[in-house]
């Protein structure tokens, strides 16, 4: 079986899966003999001191990549993981979503709880499914007409006042919008596969 090593520790592949949650990782550079793993199909780094997203390039066959609860400040390095179905960054000090273009398949991506109060680059998602935007500073909803296939969308405890811009998202089926200083919620009435709303 193969394994990785975290400082002294031995630390086991399981099909495909590399578990890494609170291994104290600084950098992720550290996890020794991660490049040679290109097999490997998800890899959980959540609740570590991990400041930069640096020497994924060869894992290349990566659908599953969790790095909540960090010190992230910057989307980056993540251009050769175009198999990348769903991407967590929950709980970082991300302010900007950017460099998420090539990653044309991607299903699921979970922004909640960072600094961002912009929704933009996301045009290039056309197959997100589930987008978590809440705990943010987001003021406007924009940016989000390509993303044709969303079912769920999360943008709870935002400061969001005007919501006739989710018209443009006709396969939603849950809206969450909790704490926001919404005017006016009537154009929701027109969202047809609408089946949850939370507010």
């Amino acid at each position: 079986m193969e394994f990785i090593k975290v400082g002294k520790k031995r630390v086991f592949i399981n099909d495909g899966n590399l578990y890494l949650e609170s291994f104290n990782i600084n950098k992720i550079s550290d996890i020794k003999g991660l490049k040679r793993n290109s097999n490997l199909i998800a890899l959980y780094l959540e609740k570590n001191n991990i400041k930069k997203i640096e020497g994924l390039e060869r894992l290349i066959s990566l659908r599953k990549l969790h790095l909540e609860s960090n010190f992230i400040t910057k989307i980056e390095g993540l251009d050769s993981l175009v198999n990348l179905v769903d991407l967590e960054f929950s709980g970082n000090q991300i302010s900007k979503i950017e460099n998420l273009t090539h990653l044309h398949i991607l299903k699921e991506l979970l922004l909640n709880k960072n600094k961002i109060k912009k929704i933009e680059g996301l045009d290039d998602l056309i197959n997100l499914e589930k987008l978590d935007l809440s705990n943010n500073q987001i003021e406007e909803v924009e940016g989000i007409e390509n993303l044709k296939n969303l079912k769920y969308l999360n943008l709870s405890f935002n400061k969001i006042k005007n919501i006739d811009s989710l018209l443009k998202l006709p396969k939603l089926e849950v809206l969450e919008l909790k704490e926001n200083p919404i005017i006016n919620w009537d154009s929701l009435d027109r969202l047809r596969n609408l089946k949850k709303i939370i507010k």
